[in-house]
């Protein structure tokens, strides 16, 4: 006999199989069946399968799979679809209640998804935004819910980014509302209160000095390879300082930008973990609203724990520069005169002495901006930004190269003359400076000594017997005898055309020289001098005022004399070849390496690359190691110097470089002396020169009249 199929999956009682019967009998076993869940299971891509268990509130409009099955457990499904509000409030007052970690990650995905839901309703919005924000911070530090000591904590990191996220749209509700955070203010959240106890500021500047403040995660930024970000807590900003902002009590101040001033900082919100409670029995969450700046703090302190902030360097430094004023470049070659409002030296942020300043100089026709790419990726570096702070020089290129460095040199001393007026700070007189193109020979002229080399080569008359007026015979004697700056103990040198380049002699150069209008106030000084050297004889016939393309070019004898004096301290070059990288010989398409080569480097590297060598990753990966190395060794110098000080004379000066310079008498603090390694013997370190230095001439031959200027900055 044949077997009912239905009969052998579940055996019933046998009846007779009329029509009635057997409808009747298909309705009981179809509520038996129903009250049966059915399981099934199908093959996914494991893409898919990926992209589920990574849905969060963040990234969609639903909640996650976690907070789902926990909704699912109690019945509250269908809640959260017909009234979210109502559930927040019971879910809420059940943490309140009963806390446990389960509750308090449905609370933060909800409240985040209603707080999206409300987006067009700002007023309504905000308050779930702030209660996500708290509901983040309990989740990661409330003691009520921690977990035992040594357990990672499942969705830490999303609850960081929960907090992150909510607590910066806050942010920016509160500044369309004019919220000021002002201490004692208190915040409405969806079933609570924020009450700001405090404010604590780890800026450089008062918070009534910043007039305007921005969120990172505004902007996208194009134009840098990298964007340098540390993942943490709290909400990275973009702090904005007008000019009109500046103290006149802080001399300092002269070195900041003079438009204004942008700082990175991150705002961290410390919540109280434990509620008060307020009118109404409303709960209330005490908290301090506390600013850093990522230059000097990266962490903070909570219950013991040491907790990472959320940095951007990047981005605040890409807003200064789409807003600053438009690179100068061409208008520095040729009107130098318009320009010197703006030239000078400046410091990124404000200055700390704790900090070596690395100086970066740019090359012809160019601007600061140019090392943007550079200093972003260094910055980017936390040990970097941690032992150093960040400087440029600005200057017009059309002007003659060593008056340029006549600048270069004035402002650093001024600098110094400012922040170390005693000569005592081991960071300050550890210096490095970084120059590209033309802003190499500057560089170079920081650490070098020419005696009376340079004179000789135009006239053997001495300066004092020219007659010259008191004022021009002093600007001379600080032109042509300059000696190198103590302060400064290492240099880079990239793509600078040490012996000139041939481009200088081309058709573009006599168009360029022909563009150039130099200050008169140097046309000026200049005509005295070759006035009185006609009269006394020179030996080179002198025609007019040399320009910053003449400076470059490869008959030019001062530009010899220059490429043949030691440098009084380690050096390094970084060249590009445009053929191959990693191989000496050719030319970046301005300067040959025959320019751009100087004997007793302490390190060489060549870059695939042309002129723009300072932009190539590489190039910026060396100044990085340098700059690692330089800080390693100026600090063990530092330690060495202070671990026994003689007591009857004033303490030496680290030299920055191994070993400790000799004791100087009390009423002079020795002077950091120049390493021996990689260094010639006879290169030594000279006294700094006077701080005055006013403007003057310099002389080139005449075949230097002929230049032209590179092409690329």
């Amino acid at each position: 006999m044949k077997t009912n199929t239905l009969s052998a999956r579940c055996p019933l009682p046998k009846v007779r199989c009329t029509l009635p019967a057997l409808l009747v009998l298909m309705l009981a076993v179809g509520v038996f069946v129903s009250g049966c869940a059915r399981v099934s299971i199908r093959e996914v891509p494991i893409a898919q399968r990926y992209d589920a268990l990574d849905r969060s509130a963040i990234n969609s409009d639903r909640p996650s799979e976690l907070t789902l099955a926990f909704l699912k457990q109690r019945d509250l499904d269908g809640q959260w679809k017909s009234d979210p509000d109502s559930l927040i409030t019971a879910l809420d007052a059940k943490y309140q209640a009963d806390p446990g970690p389960g509750t308090l990650f449905a609370l933060i995905e909800l409240t985040h998804l209603q707080a999206k839901r409300y987006a067009a309703q700002p007023e309504q919005s905000a308050p779930f935004d702030l209660s996500c924000a708290v509901y983040s911070y309990l989740f990661l530090f409330d003691p009520k819910v921690a977990p035992d000591k040594g357990y990672l904590r499942p969705n830490a990191r999303l609850a960081a980014e929960f907090h992150n996220r909510s607590l910066s749209r806050y942010l920016l509700y509160a500044r369309a509302a004019g919220i000021g955070f002002s201490p004692g203010q208190t915040l409405a959240t969806a079933n609570a209160s924020v009450e700001l106890k405090d404010r604590e500021y780890g800026l450089a500047f008062a918070p009534d000095e910043i007039s305007s403040y921005h969120l990172a995660y505004e902007y996208a930024v194009s134009g840098l390879d990298v964007t340098y970000t540390v993942p943490g807590l709290g909400v990275p900003l973009i702090l904005v300082r007008e000019a009109g902002a500046a103290r006149d009590d802080r001399p300092e101040e002269r070195f900041l930008t003079r438009v204004r001033q942008v700082l990175a900082a991150t705002l961290f919100l410390r919540i109280e973990t434990e509620p008060a409670t307020g009118r109404g029995g409303r709960r209330v969450y005490r908290s301090r609203l506390e600013l850093y700046d990522p230059m000097r703090v990266n962490t903070v302190a909570v219950d013991g724990m040491t907790v990472p902030l959320e940095t951007d360097i990047s981005t605040p430094l890409a807003w200064m520069a789409a807003h600053a004023p438009a690179p100068q470049g061409i208008k520095g070659l040729m009107d130098p005169q318009a320009f010197q409002s703006d030239q000078g030296l400046y410091m990124l942020q404000p200055y700390q002495k704790d900090k070596i300043p690395v100086v970066f100089v740019h090359g012809l026709i160019s601007s600061p901006m140019t090392w943007l790419p550079m200093i972003n990726g260094l910055m980017g570096d936390p040990k970097l930004r941690e032992r150093y702070q960040f400087w440029y020089f600005s200057y017009p290129t059309g002007n003659p190269v060593l008056y340029s460095s006549m600048l270069l040199r004035q402002a650093l001393l001024s600098a110094q003359a400012t922040f170390d007026p005693t000569g005592s700070n081991p960071a300050f007189n550890n210096m490095l400076i970084v120059g590209h193109s033309m802003g190499g020979l500057l560089t170079k002229d920081m650490v070098q000594d020419c005696g009376d080399l340079l004179w000789n080569t135009i006239s053997k008359t001495p300066v004092a017997q020219l007659a010259l007026p008191p004022d021009i015979q002093e600007q001379v004697e600080k032109l042509f005898f300059f000696k190198r700056l103590p302060f400064v103990t290492e240099v880079i040198f990239i793509s600078t055309p040490h012996r000139g380049s041939e481009m200088a002699l081309g058709t573009i150069g006599k168009i360029g020289k022909a563009l150039v209008t130099l200050p008169l106030t140097l046309v000026k000084a200049s005509a005295t001098l070759f006035t009185s050297l006609a009269r006394h004889g020179m030996h080179l016939p002198i025609t007019g005022v040399p320009t910053g393309i003449d400076g470059l070019s490869p008959k030019n004898p001062l530009l010899e004399l220059t490429a043949a004096m030691p440098v009084a301290v380690p050096f390094h070059s970084i060249i590009g070849n445009e053929a191959k990288g990693g191989v000496a010989g050719g030319s970046d398409g301005v300067v040959p390496y025959r320019s751009s080569h100087l004997d007793g480097a302490a390190s060489e590297l060549i870059v695939k690359s042309g002129h723009g060598a300072h932009e190539h990753p590489l190039a910026i990966r060396e100044v990085r190691r340098i700059m690692l190395e330089h800080m390693r060794t100026t600090d063990a110098a530092t330690s060495e110097a202070t671990v026994a000080p003689d007591v009857t004379t004033a303490p030496a000066k680290p030299n920055g470089r191994g070993k400790p310079a000799v004791p100087a008498k009390q009423s002079e603090p020795a002077r950091p002396t120049a390493p021996k390694q990689a260094v010639p013997a006879q290169r030594n370190a000279p006294a700094a020169p006077a701080a005055a230095i006013p403007p003057v001439p310099c002389a080139v031959p005449p075949a230097a009249t002929a230049a032209t200027a590179p092409t690329a900055p």
